[in-house]
């Protein structure tokens, strides 16, 4: 049995997430939603425990959590926050990982960033 269970799930129901962009444009926003597998980076020391980890994005419950994680390392996290609403029915996947409030998603780049309803630069306040 593993040390660290994963339950990997479709969206039971609406949450609402965020994650560091590195811009507004739609580009950017895909681009931001790239896992660290598929832009070639190698892996966070937390994803080696689950390789499944590595594959998919990280997002947080708490924006104001971002933004402090994100002042401290902008070149990694991004300049901006964005806000995701995460809706069922879509495939998108998610898990309760990492620490408190820390989830990792699972989906198309495209289809995460059509879930951004707000981007926040991030030395703004959250609206």
């Amino acid at each position: 049995m593993s040390e660290f269970p994963i339950v990997v799930v479709a969206v039971p129901e609406s949450i609402t997430l965020y994650r560091g962009c590195h811009g507004v444009a739609d580009a950017d926003l895909i681009a931001s939603m790239r896992s660290d597998y598929e832009v070639g980076r190698p892996p966070h020391p937390s994803e080696r425990r689950a390789i499944a980890l590595y594959m998919a994005v990280s997002m947080f419950e708490n924006g104001e959590l971002l933004q402090r994680i994100a002042l401290r390392r902008p070149a990694r996290v991004g300049t901006y926050v964005g806000r995701f609403e995460l809706r069922p029915g879509h495939g998108i996947c998610i898990a309760d990982t990492g620490s408190d409030g820390h989830w990792s998603v699972w989906d198309l780049p495209g289809q995460l960033a059509g879930c951004v309803v707000d981007v926040i630069p991030i030395d703004q306040p959250l609206r």
